[in-house]
């Protein structure tokens, strides 16, 4: 009776392994299978990824954001706004943008679209070289990847608009 037990408990840990294993290889690779998109020009609100932030200090005001979800980077607020913000890397000097984000309707991409953009619109503009989905904050997220330069964009959907959009260095 008890080799039985251990029998099931190895058995039902080695299913669980090869479940969690599976699901992260398959998402690489539906993530690779994904063509890559030419992200190199890509901005939001000419606010570049890797910039300094110094750069923008001209014309930007900039306040740390409440929010810590990255240890080891610091978020701050752009020009007073709560639905506008960069990522920076908080132990480096230069303090370059790895992530920026934005839910502000008079915030654009470099292709100008924006929040309320409809799905059609924006996939009309970037193309059919995506990856969808499912997220628990919204409807569903629509990514483009660039492989050459380890970037993505990602447009947070809701009611089949564009209700957010976050431009960022891939694995930062």
């Amino acid at each position: 009776m008890e080799k039985i037990k251990e029998v099931n408990v190895v058995f039902l840990f080695t299913i669980i392994i090869l479940a969690v294993f599976s699901f992260v290889v398959g998402f690489q690779f539906y993530e690779y299978k994904t063509k890559t998109t030419d992200l190199s020009k890509e901005n939001i609100d000419h606010i570049y990824l890797l910039e300094t932030m110094d750069k923008y200090r001209k014309n930007h005001f900039f306040s740390i954001a409440k929010d810590v979800s990255h240890p080891g980077y610091k978020m701050y607020n752009i020009d007073k706004n709560i639905n506008k913000r960069i990522t920076v890397d908080k132990s480096k000097k230069n303090k370059r943008i790895y992530r920026i984000e934005t839910f502000d309707s008079s915030s654009k991409t470099s292709k100008n679209v924006s929040i309320g953009t409809s799905v059609k619109d924006f996939i009309n503009i970037y193309g059919e070289n995506y990856i969808e989905r499912s997220s628990d904050q919204t409807d569903k997220i629509i990514e483009y990847i660039d492989r050459d330069n380890d970037i993505f964009i990602s447009f947070f959907i809701y009611n089949d608009q564009v209700d957010g959009i976050n431009l960022e260095v891939k694995d930062f």
